[in-house]
């Protein structure tokens, strides 16, 4: 049963203000995924980061990183516990705004082919709606076995924006995971999942100490073929 989660770790840095690689790494081992979507990742030019999550996780790592931020790069990762056979990051940044990307991985998982869209979306409305409109039509023409999208999409209101994906045959995830400090309100990280599955339970996890690691918690994916 394959588990796919999409996790938005603020920089590393959780709710108390303290930056510890260190806490996230032990919250993504506790989800025990197949594959994880982080979103506000930096990075560092030392390899820190990465080597405290692949020493703690075993995961292989794709970068979808798009600027330097004098610190280290700073954008999307994804982790997984196969290799990718194919990797690729598609820019979407809007003119005057942040820099955006949408990460495009092909793998394999239980002999089954996937590929995954890993985003996080602007925080602009017009903005916002462009660049779903991009990652739609990345997806729309996937022909693998299983195709999810998965990411920060910044959508605080309602499903409607997702209706053309709903149409084609995808499931998506409705829990609510932002903030953390209080009772969570807001559903904006989604994982969405097209392909010939029995079952999608969707989740929220809350194991450990992930209230603190970051403001986002990690939404859980797990499919039944």
């Amino acid at each position: 049963m394959p588990r796919l989660v999409s996790y938005n770790v603020h920089d590393c840095i959780g709710t108390d203000r303290r930056y510890s690689p260190e806490r996230i790494a032990d919250v993504l081992a506790g989800l025990d995924a197949d594959v994880v979507a982080l979103q506000e990742v930096t990075l560092d030019h030392a390899g820190d980061v990465l080597r405290v999550f692949r020493e703690v996780t075993g995961m292989h790592e794709t970068d979808g990183t798009l600027f330097d931020r004098g610190v280290g790069r700073y954008g999307n990762l994804l982790l997984s516990r196969s290799p990718p056979l194919r990797q690729a990051v598609d820019d979407i940044s809007i003119a005057g705004r942040e820099a955006r990307g949408v990460l495009d991985v092909e793998l394999t998982l239980d002999g089954r082919r996937w590929r995954i869209f890993a985003t996080h979306l602007g925080l602009g409305m017009l903005e916002r709606r462009v660049q779903l409109g991009q990652v739609m039509q990345l997806a729309a023409q996937s022909d693998a076995d299983f195709t999810v999208l998965m990411g920060d999409f910044n959508v605080w209101t309602g499903s409607a924006a997702f209706r053309p994906l709903i149409e084609r045959g995808f499931s998506m995830s409705r829990v609510r995971s932002f903030p953390t400090r209080v009772l969570p309100l807001f559903a904006l990280d989604r994982i969405l999942v097209r392909g010939d599955f029995t079952r999608t339970e969707y989740s929220r996890y809350d194991g450990g100490n992930v209230a603190t690691a970051s403001d986002h918690f990690p939404v859980v994916a797990d499919l039944r073929y």
